[in-house]
């Protein structure tokens, strides 16, 4: 999903980011361990501690998965975008055109 919510752009520096979600078990790291803060209740973040990336955001709403930032993926071609989540906090000047779903929270909530 590509996310518009003011917490990912204050996080990343970038007006959206586009994420992907997989199951916590099974995820790692093939070099390093990202460093991790939490950036909101219940919300944790892993960055690299060498660059600085943004790589993952994890919910304790949701203790079986992770999102993956999709633009730090060796191949983010692999994981296009579904939707577009969070258009409640979008900046005016930022609008696509992908035709992609787009949701004012999450898809689950609308």
């Amino acid at each position: 999903m590509i996310c518009h919510c003011h917490t990912c752009r204050k996080t990343s520096g970038a007006p959206v980011v586009a994420w992907i979600s997989v199951p916590r078990e099974g995820l790692s790291f093939l070099q390093g361990r990202p460093g991790r803060y939490t950036s909101s209740e219940g919300v944790e973040r892993g960055f690299c501690g060498k660059c600085g990336t943004h790589l993952t955001y994890a919910t304790e709403d949701e203790p079986d998965s992770i999102d993956l930032t999709t633009a730090s993926l060796d191949d983010p071609e692999r994981a296009p975008p579904t939707h577009h989540s969070w258009l409640s906090d979008n900046i005016d000047w930022v609008t696509f055109g992908d035709g992609l779903p787009q949701f004012r929270r999450s898809r689950s909530d609308g």
